[in-house]
């Protein structure tokens, strides 16, 4: 792990959005990337102003002030998705890579104009949960000797607006579904690969299943965990392959289950002798107060942003994170809302 002070070269940066997300999060983690905040924008300008001036950078009220007063190389966008499309163009139009809070777009159609226009800059979208450790260790496995994927799980509690009658213009704006229901979606689109059908199960008290048929045939389920409590670890992740399976706890815990020798109605013990079998699991220890044990980390925040960094300083496209994973995301989200309980094509919505 490298720190900020000690890189010897950074991206100049400015921030768009300096509300309580982006301190919370994105500034934080700056500590750690080959950064230089150069600027931060922000009409909210009390708060926007404090966040400059604690950060030694300089404060604009708008981004195209910023645009127009700072030498940039890239923008990281912290304002909600129904503004990234405009604000994305505008800087690609600029020749700025681009960084932007998930999710990226409401619609896929907006997500497509963004591709449309990004030309060689680099974009990467803050789906944090393809970022995490955990996340990175699981296709990790999957690539060698758990593999290949037959089905997965994803528990998280969430509801699934029904626009089965009305259509996607009728899509509440900042519904949990678009803001949060981003992060298993993302999940299941990142391990899963292209989808295509949805079908949603709604249950008559919130919650129910949504059903995802991937194009090579992988059957993935998001349990709807409406209810739930988010005070406490609800976020669970299974992951069914050949005679294995890998599962994620809370995104702090992987356990690579390997199975034993096993005869039925013989076999006596759950732990024979040796160690080719059974479970391995990865846990963080939080005693030491260290990074691997850092929500920034174990969230994947930082791995996010650092895969960014990483492609702008070697002049590569993104591989993670990336417009096209947030197109196929946002496809399912539409998608989703389509269902009445049948299964509906993915492709039609993004077409």
């Amino acid at each position: 792990m490298t720190y900020q002070r000690e890189y010897a070269e950074r991206v100049r940066v400015g921030l768009v959005g300096a509300g309580s997300h982006a301190y919370r999060n994105v500034l934080p983690a700056l500590n750690f990337l080959p950064v230089e905040l150069v600027a931060i924008c922000d009409p909210a300008t009390e708060s926007g102003a404090a966040a400059a001036r604690q950060y030694g950078a300089r404060h604009h009220a708008s981004m195209e002030q910023m645009l127009a007063a700072e030498t940039l190389d890239a923008v990281l966008l912290c304002v909600g998705p129904h503004q990234h499309p405009e604000l994305a163009v505008r800087a690609f139009d600029a020749g700025l890579h681009v960084w932007m809070e998930k999710p990226a777009a409401a619609r896929s159609a907006d997500v497509q104009a963004m591709i449309d226009r990004r030309g060689d800059r680099v974009a990467v979208v803050g789906f944090k949960k393809t970022f995490m450790p955990a996340t990175v260790k699981a296709r990790e496995l999957l690539a060698g000797p758990a593999g290949p994927l037959r089905s997965l799980l994803v528990t998280y509690p969430m509801v699934v607006p029904d626009l089965s009658r009305d259509g996607l213009d009728a899509a509440p704006p900042d519904s949990l579904w678009l803001i949060d229901g981003c992060h298993p979606l993302s999940f299941l689109a990142d391990v899963g690969g292209p989808a295509a059908t949805v079908a949603v199960h709604r249950a008559a008290r919130g919650g129910g299943a949504c059903v995802v048929t991937f194009a090579d045939g992988v059957v993935g389920t998001l349990h709807l965990a409406e209810g739930a409590p988010r005070s406490q670890p609800f976020e669970r992740y299974a992951l069914f392959a050949d005679a294995s399976t890998i599962e994620i706890d809370n995104g702090a815990t992987v356990t690579y289950q390997r199975g034993i020798p096993f005869e039925y109605a013989r076999t006596h013990s759950f732990a024979p002798p040796g160690i080719d079998g059974g479970a391995v699991v990865w846990s963080a220890q939080n005693t030491l107060n260290t990074l691997e044990n850092h929500p920034l980390f174990v969230q994947g925040v930082y791995g996010s942003l650092a895969h960014f960094c990483d492609a702008v300083l070697r002049r590569v496209p993104a591989v993670r994170g990336t417009l096209e994973l947030a197109a196929r995301v946002t496809a399912l989200y539409e998608a989703a809302m389509l269902s009445d309980g049948s299964a509906v094509p993915v492709e039609a919505v993004r077409a």
